[in-house]
Formats: C-alpha cells, sequence, structure tokens
C-alpha cells in the first residue's frame, strides 16, 4: 500500500470509465452522501450534458472543460475555497487522451497536491472487457499519482471476468486501492427516478414513487452508504473520514463560476 493515501486529507473525487457503466449514477449517489455528511462540497460536469443537474437545486454544480482554461478554473475555486472538504468531478466516458492532456498541460497532480488535495478516480466497471481496457489505459498513465476506488456494478451482472483475478486489479490493490459494489436496482424503478429528474433524496419523497419502489431506492442507496461507511479506507480515500464543516454554503452559492 502507498503512502500517498493520506486520511482526513481533502479529495478531489473524479469518476472516470467507459461510456454508459454508471459513472453519473455513482457520481449523484456520492453526492448525496457528500450532503447528507454535510462535507463542504464543489461539484462539476465535463461534456455535453450535465448529468448531475437536478442537484443544482441543492449546491452549485460547474462546468469544468478539459481545457487550459477549465484547470485553471478549477484550480482557482479549490484555492478561493480553502475550506473545501471535496471537489468531485463527473468525467464523460472514453476520455481518457483528453484527460491526459488536460493533466499535462496544469501540471494536475503538482498543482492539486500545493492546494492540499489527493486525487481518487472512482471507476465503475461491468462484465465488458473494454471497462478493464479503459481503467488499464488510465492506470498506465497515473500509476499511483492517485488512489482508485473500483465499483462493480452489479446492474450489469455480478461476474467480471476481465478485472477478477486480472494483473490491473493486483496492481491496483498493491498501492491500496479499493473496491465496492453499485447495487442493482430495478431498471423500472431506476427509470422512474431518472423521469423525474429530481436528486434521488427528494425522488423518494414524490408521489410519482409508490411505497415498494420508495422501498427498493431507499435499499440501493442505504448498501451504499454502508459499504462506506464500514470502510476506513475507502472513507478515506472519499473524503468522508473528515470531520463534519459547518462553513457559509452562500460563500459556494454567491461564486460566480
Amino acid at each position: 500500500m502507498r503512502n500517498a493515501i493520506l486520511p482526513r486529507g481533502k479529495r478531489l473525487v473524479m469518476t472516470t470509465g467507459d461510456a454508459r457503466v454508471g459513472k453519473s449514477t455513482t457520481a449523484r449517489l456520492l453526492v448525496e452522501l457528500y450532503l447528507e455528511s454535510k462535507l463542504k462540497l464543489r461539484a462539476y460536469y465535463t461534456g455535453n450534458r450535465n448529468k448531475l443537474y437536478a442537484y443544482e437545486m441543492l449546491l452549485r454544480v460547474g462546468e469544468l472543460p478539459l481545457t487550459q482554461g477549465g484547470a485553471d478554473q478549477l484550480l482557482i475555486d479549490l484555492e478561493y475555497f480553502s475550506d473545501f472538504q471535496v471537489a468531485l468531478s463527473d468525467l464523460p466516458g472514453q476520455n481518457v487522451e483528453h484527460f491526459k492532456q488536460f493533466a499535462e498541460e496544469v501540471l494536475l497532480w503538482d498543482a492539486t497536491a500545493s492546494l492540499g488535495y489527493c486525487i481518487t478516480f472512482v471507476h465503475p466497471i461491468s462484465h465488458r472487457r473494454d471497462c478493464v481496457e479503459y481503467l488499464q489505459e488510465l492506470f498506465d498513465y497515473c500509476g499511483n499519482k492517485a488512489d482508485y476506488v473500483i465499483v462493480k456494478n452489479l446492474y450489469f451482472g455480478d461476474d467480471f471476468p476481465y478485472y477478477d483475478g486480472s494483473d490491473i486489479q493486483k496492481r491496483i490493490v498493491k498501492i491500496g486501492g479499493e473496491e465496492l459494489y453499485l447495487g442493482a436496482l430495478w431498471r423500472e424503478t431506476y427509470e422512474l427516478v431518472e423521469s423525474l429528474n429530481l436528486p434521488y433524496c427528494q425522488a423518494m419523497q414524490n408521489p410519482e414513487i409508490d411505497l415498494m419502489n420508495r422501498s427498493r431506492i431507499f435499499n440501493w442507496m442505504e448498501e451504499f452508504k454502508q459499504q462506506i461507511k464500514n470502510n476506513k479506507i475507502i472513507s478515506d480515500l472519499l473524503a468522508f473520514s473528515q470531520p463534519v464543516s459547518s462553513g457559509n454554503l452562500q460563500q459556494q452559492l454567491n461564486f460566480d463560476f
């Protein structure tokens, strides 16, 4: 396990991975947990679609282009809001080459470290080979400059033949990476929640969600939450081990991104 895992440190958490494998779903679940934990959070999206849009009623969601200008704005934010505890960015799928250029142009690792941040990649996978190939490419570039949480998405089944027992799994475990599961929410329930375009916590209270589906959503979210809560390393990697902040949310909302 590498020494760069810093308990209670600030984190830049980036959801990465193949297209349509659960990155934005995982990002939304993390936003729910950060808000519930009262951590000071800044959220970003990258690409043409803001899949965190529903949460703009609860916090400011900024755009993070993978450009010099986008990187400059990110670093300005992290420095300006020095009491931030976690920044989360939902990256589009299959975007390693753009991310490489972005990281190299702005010296991402040094720049974020100078502001007290470590980087954690949250990488959902399914049974598909592409998911692991993308992870391999990301790891080959970033190596132990970042930390990794691999999310096994059970929506696509519970078999991960290209990851389990693979060389990349062993390499990630060796540097202190962790794994958790994203439960298989019923397709009809998931599509119903998505159609409401509300934060998950509010969708559960919507009259269009009946009692059975409300229970399914709650249990799905709770299962994800308990895995993080019960694993100190994952809690550290995702910034949940930090003390609760009573900082000024209005400062975040008033900042002109």
